[in-house]
């Protein structure tokens, strides 16, 4: 055989390789996304160029928003679960200021450097039910009122106040028993922060997204969770543009599945808000994506369902309207910011050490 023939044989033999590995991305890539049905195919598409895509799913319950967001990572599945491993945050969303994790039992120590903003701080001096600005049990309510009303130095007190109470609250819920006792009297009918939640459980999961392997993690009492989920409650205060500060509690949970290897599953359950939720619940999901060469790429899905206390919708108090867009966008930026910090730790680790002086 000549060495002409040897080489033309070569260059179609890599102009073929090329062309199955487009066409199986072509088959593979909308196969991995098709079964979510709420994307079309110019979504998918931007998907697969890298842009981060964020749409609004309907909602029965005008006060419930759900927004679906999808991104692709170019890194492997398994580093980016290995990146958020310690349950600190699976999204950068880039508007938390304040944040921290909480010891198993919770300590004031976790919460030290918890802060109110100031307008809080202030607002809970007169705090009562029906009439707060800052969403709480009317118990508290009246504890914090009678407190700081006495106090030479309300503000300092107030964040003494609260640092108390969430870390009681987090042990509660801890051991159970205040799963359902926490009730939101901020409004004129008070909430039941476990029903709010419970009601976007049974919201059921657009095509696409499974629901079987979530509910493992967000069972409840936490004592019938299977030894394969790992669980952390953290705090934070995020700002964002617009809003009040909020200040959170939430428990990150994630779900190891030797059954399924290419797909893992993690969820974010709202614990408590000081401002305009009533629940939260983020569902995400991870499934490997095709990639040049096995560099290894993933898709990185997210369904967040978030319960409000009021939504105006329509006239000039079109509030709902106004709210779907900033989540819609607020998402999307979360998933292009986390699409870059995963990328920039994936290059960080694979760089080679520097060279001794």
């Amino acid at each position: 055989m000549g060495l002409r023939l040897v080489s033309t044989r070569l260059v179609a033999a890599t102009i073929l390789a090329a062309i199955g590995f487009r066409t199986a991305c072509a088959q593979t890539a909308p196969g991995a996304l098709q079964r979510l049905t709420a994307l079309d195919a110019k979504a998918i598409d931007a998907v697969e160029r890298g842009e981060a895509v964020a749409i609004t799913l309907d909602a029965a319950d005008k006060t419930e928003i759900a927004t679906l967001g999808v991104v692709r990572l170019e890194v492997p599945r398994a580093f980016y679960v290995d990146h958020v491993k310690q349950l600190a945050g699976f999204l950068a969303s880039g508007s938390t200021s304040q944040s921290g994790s909480f010891s198993e039992p919770a300590r004031l120590e976790d919460v030290a450097t918890m802060s109110l903003d100031v307008p809080d701080a202030k607002a809970l001096e007169k705090c009562r039910p029906l009439k707060c600005d800052v969403k709480l049990p009317a118990s508290e309510m009246e504890r914090f009122r009678g407190t700081l009303e006495k106090s030479h130095e309300p503000l300092p007190h107030a964040d003494s106040l609260m640092r108390e109470w969430i870390v009681a609250y987090v042990n509660a819920y801890r051991a159970d028993s205040a799963e359902e006792t926490v009730v939101y009297d901020d409004t004129k009918h008070p909430v039941r922060s476990s029903d709010a939640f419970r009601a976007l459980l049974a919201e059921p999961m657009p095509a696409g997204i499974e629901s079987e392997p979530f509910a493992p993690m967000l069972a409840a009492p936490r004592a019938a969770r299977p030894p394969s989920v790992t669980s952390r409650i953290s705090w934070e205060v995020d700002r964002l543009p617009g809003l009040k500060p909020i200040l959170e509690v939430v428990e990150r949970s994630s779900i190891s599945s030797p059954a399924h290897l290419d797909q893992s599953w993690m969820t974010t359950k709202l614990l408590y808000a000081s401002h305009y939720f009533e629940s939260q619940v983020e569902y995400l999901t991870v499934i490997d994506a095709p990639s040049p060469a096995g560099q290894g790429a993933s898709y990185l899905i997210v369904l967040r369902r978030q319960k409000f206390d009021d939504l105006p919708s329509g006239g000039l108090f079109n509030i709902r309207g106004k709210a779907v867009k900033k989540l819609r966008d607020a998402l999307r930026a979360t998933l292009a910011n986390t699409r870059a910090e995963v990328a920039a730790a994936h290059a960080a680790s694979s760089a080679p050490p520097p060279r001794a002086p």
